[in-house]
Formats: C-alpha cells, sequence, structure tokens
C-alpha cells in the first residue's frame, strides 16, 4: 500500500454552503493536510475578486457560486484579472451539467465540484490537483513512544522493525531518536560510526547517498539509523531537518520505524501527528495509565480514523498482585489495548546479551508470535475486518463518465 507525503500548499476558500464549510474545516483537521495554510472566509466570487486584488494568490483557491449562466461567466472572468495563472482554481457550483464543466475547463478551471460536497470528496480532489504522476511510493511510517519511561518501546521497535523485514522480505529503517539514551545500535550489536544527530545538523546536505552512510546494515531487510553514544551534545532537533530526513527514507524504505523518546516537545509532537500508525507502549500500572491517557488525549483529535493511534501493553505480568488489567485501560483512554506483550525476562535478557531479536532467540516464544501479529496490524496491507472505508462521493467529471 503505498503511503501519501504530506501535501503543503496555501488555500484560500470563500464559501457560501454550510456543508461546505464543514469540508473546509476537515481539510483543516486532516493529517494529510495539516502543513497546508488554510483560510476559510465567507463569500463568493465577488468576495474573491476583492480579496484577490489586495492579497497574492494562494496556491489553491476555492470559490462557490450559487450563479448560473452569462452571469457565472462575467464573474470567472473579472476573476481571472486578478488571479494568478500559476495558481489553481476549484469552483464549487450548482449546476451538474457536463456541458457546463467542459467549459469551465476550457477556461482554466481545474476542478469543478457540484454542490453539496462532503469532506472526502474535497479532499480527494486536493490530493488529486496536486498528485505527482511520476511518484513512487512511499514508506510507510510507524512511531513507538512509551506512555512512561521504562515501558520497553525501543525494544518493542526495534523487534517490530526486525519482524516487518522479515515478513514482507521488505526494506525497513529503524530510526532512533532518543537522541541522550538510545539502544537501537546496541541492541542489535552494531558498530555505529555516526548518528542520526550528525545526519539532522547537516539538512542542507541530506541526500540518499548521505543518508546510506549513516544507516547500519543488520540484515538484508533490516537498516539501523542510530542514536549518539556520547551524553552532553546539543542535539535539539529541527522539525524541518527531521522532514527531509524523514521525505528520503520513505523514498529508500518499504517502513520506517521510529523510536520516539519519552519527551514532549515541538518535534515529537510533529513526529506522531504525522505518522500512518502511532504505538503508544505502556507498562500496566497507575503511572502508566495516566500517562497514555493524556497522550491519547493529544492525539486522538488530530489524528484521522486512517491514522491509527494504538495502545500496547508491555511486560504484562511483571507483577501480577499490583499491576492493572487491559479492562482498566478501556475507559480512560477510550481504547481497547491492540496487544499485551507478555513479561519474558529470560527471552528478552538472553536476546539482548546476544544482538539478537528475540524472534531470532526464540521462534516459538509467545512474544515472538505476538510480534508477528502486530507487524500485520500496522503494515497497512491488511484491511482490517472492523475497519470501514469512508463513503466517497464522486465529483462531476466522474458522476457524469
Amino acid at each position: 500500500m503505498a503511503s501519501t507525503m504530506t501535501i503543503r500548499i496555501s488555500i484560500t476558500a470563500f464559501v457560501l454552503a454550510g456543508e461546505t464549510t464543514a469540508a473546509v474545516q476537515a481539510v483543516q483537521k486532516n493529517r494529510e493536510f495539516s502543513r497546508c495554510q488554510i483560510i476559510n472566509h465567507e463569500g463568493s466570487i465577488k468576495e474573491a475578486i476583492k480579496y484577490l486584488s489586495e492579497n497574492e494568490s494562494p496556491n489553491l483557491l476555492i470559490v462557490e457560486t450559487n450563479l448560473s449562466g452569462d452571469a457565472l461567466f462575467e464573474e470567472l472572468k473579472s476573476l481571472a484579472n486578478v488571479f494568478d495563472p500559476n495558481s489553481r482554481l476549484m469552483l464549487i457550483g450548482q449546476e451538474n451539467r457536463i456541458q457546463l464543466y467542459r467549459q469551465l475547463k476550457n477556461m482554466g478551471i481545474h476542478e469543478y465540484l457540484c454542490s453539496p460536497i462532503e469532506s472526502e470528496q474535497l479532499q480527494s480532489s486536493i490530493s488529486q490537483l496536486y498528485a505527482d504522476p511520476e511518484a513512487i511510493e512511499l514508506g510507510r511510517v510507524i512511531a513507538c513512544v512509551g506512555a512512561s519511561g521504562g515501558a520497553g518501546s525501543s525494544t518493542v521497535a526495534a523487534n517490530l522493525a526486525y519482524t516487518l523485514g522479515q515478513k514482507y522480505s521488505n526494506e525497513v529503517i529503524l530510526i532512533d531518536l532518543d537522541l541522550c539514551f538510545g539502544t537501537a545500535a546496541l541492541a542489535l550489536n552494531l558498530q555505529q560510526r555516526q548518528s542520526i544527530a550528525d545526519a539532522l545538523a547537516q539538512p542542507d546536505r541530506l541526500d540518499d547517498v548521505m543518508i546510506e552512510r549513516f544507516m547500519l546494515k543488520y540484515n538484508d531487510y533490516l537498516s539501523v539509523v542510530a542514536a549518539p553514544t556520547v551524553l552532553g551534545g546539543d542535539h535539539e532537533i529541527s522539525l524541518n531537518a527531521f522532514e527531509t530526513l524523514l521525505d528520503l527514507v520513505r523514498r529508500m524504505a518499504s517502513f520506517i520505524v521510529l523510536d520516539v523518546p519519552h519527551q514532549w516537545s515541538p518535534w515529537v509532537n510533529e513526529v506522531l501527528l504525522d505518522a500512518n500508525e502511532v504505538l503508544v507502549i505502556a507498562y500496566p500500572d497507575l503511572v502508566n495509565l495516566r500517562d497514555a491517557q493524556a497522550i491519547f488525549d493529544r492525539l486522538m483529535e488530530k489524528r484521522n480514523v486512517d491514522a491509527p493511534t494504538r495502545l500496547i501493553l508491555n511486560r504484562v505480568g511483571m507483577a501480577k498482585r499490583t499491576e492493572l488489567g487491559p479492562n482498566d485501560f478501556k475507559g480512560p483512554v477510550t481504547m481497547t489495548p491492540t496487544l499485551n506483550i507478555p513479561f519474558e525476562p529470560n527471552l528478552y535478557g538472553m536476546a539482548l546479551n546476544n544482538g539478537k531479536s528475540i524472534v531470532e532467540e526464540n521462534k516459538r516464544a509467545k512474544s515472538t508470535k505476538l510480534f508477528d501479529e502486530l507487524a500485520k496490524i500496522v503494515s497497512g496491507r491488511v484491511q482490517s475486518e472492523k475497519q470501514r472505508p469512508g463513503r466517497m462521493v464522486p465529483n462531476f467529471l466522474r458522476s457524469d463518465k
């Protein structure tokens, strides 16, 4: 399954109907458009003309009208006098006629939608306008973050990355973003030369050749971009630098697993909002319950149903008498744990000492089977039976073909 990149354009809309306003507001909340500058005005073509006579044209102008016939075309001609020809125009109208559509296309209108419209239709139309026909499939980004320190998110990230590569015979890149205490290279017995901090410090020089030099090869499928080994460096991450890095690695591998440190900063917030999947790793106790709830409250409002945030309980059974059960997480977190990974200290200890994944250490272990199940869930290649795709409203052209 291909993953789409976040669209980065400016969008200005002039709308009349409440349904259209709601559709534009839904676009603003959609993860795919989180990097867009979106301005929503009440009004029609006349208001758009006045606005553009005083402001630069956005990358995309969306205008809704209730006009038809000569009156519509006269206003569109006036709009053309103040509209940048390098920008794109989407018109929302009331007439559903193929002849009108062809006339509008001949005038240079890039898309025409017949009202009323729904958010899925508007989002799909914008995505198609800015789709690159030569774009390659982009890797799926899976971010692992601990609800609290010591929850085992780094262990989950490393074993999930290994399992994804073996299960699908695809390239996987594990990026250790814990710049102070990262363990990915150590856990897999890799001798690192340079770290993720070195790569992010040179965003202007980043390209696929440079990234290759920073990656440590574990096997045919798994590569690791390690964290620094020296404590004390100035490792503040620039969001622009990280976006450049992520854009590159998504072209180099089918899956990118991010080991996100247990901290909250602007770049962590953006990483978690943009990832295709977020796994919140929690140990079943009261502190993790509280912190998992805080993370879910922060993410669920801004992430969409097609970008899941999942709860993974780890080290279950370590303190049977005092730990909480899976049912205790249902109410406050509003999500049933996706998996409960058992406490198997001998297995994990042996794997760490040998510099291996637990899958390599014991293929029959319960945790091994659970990581295989988790890889299937987050891969995006098998649609959950419970997940229903949103209803797509065909645009004007498709409905008349």
